[in-house]
């Protein structure tokens, strides 16, 4: 690694490794074909369809499977917010992405955001939000944007990965146990 901080992340993970460039690629429909293939399935036995969430569980187990990090993209937009943008060759996708990590799975969530003034509209009324609040966020497409994307890192996950940690509370600055509700 070069880092002036590399003997410290060894130090905690003494058999950390930098992961090989490029991530593995992955749509969510392929996803759902390998969840099928190698038997990871829904709570109650049956298959993941189109449209369902892979939560937190099933997701880990296939990207612990894989053994590298996958970016997931392409999700339904019916599972997705209201601001992301669709893909122009799928429009029933969006053009956003999950980066999931071995022993952690999701630790960044990000997407191409709506820049149509239009199109947000009718993101609004689709989910049945009021868009008086989000006015400052209809002007800037009304009076002007361009094609831009945003993401949220999950640190403390990302600090999982870093150090090997078992759980989340080990990496949190404020963990909450079932002694400890506030910072």
């Amino acid at each position: 690694m070069d880092s002036k901080h590399a003997q410290l992340v060894l130090d905690m993970n003494p058999g950390f490794k930098v992961p090989q460039r490029p991530f593995k690629r992955m749509s969510y429909r392929d996803a759902l074909d390998y969840c099928k293939k190698h038997d990871i399935k829904k709570e109650d036995g049956t298959n993941f369809e189109f449209g369902d969430d892979i939560p937190e569980a099933p997701e880990r187990k296939m990207t612990d499977m894989i053994g590298e990090p996958i970016l997931l993209c392409r999700f339904p937009k019916a599972m997705k917010s209201f601001y992301m943008q669709p893909d122009p060759a799928d429009p029933i996708v969006t053009e956003s992405v999950d980066l999931l990590l071995p022993n952690v799975g999701e630790i960044v969530g990000g997407s191409m955001r709506i820049f149509d003034e239009q199109e947000l509209m009718a993101g609004f009324k689709r989910e049945g939000i009021s868009p008086e609040n989000y006015y400052w966020y209809i002007d800037q497409r009304k009076y002007g944007t361009t094609p831009h994307g945003g993401y949220g890192l999950g640190l403390e996950r990302y600090l999982m990965w870093i150090l090997q940690s078992a759980n989340v509370r080990e990496t949190c600055l404020y963990p909450r146990t079932a002694d400890r509700c506030k910072p």
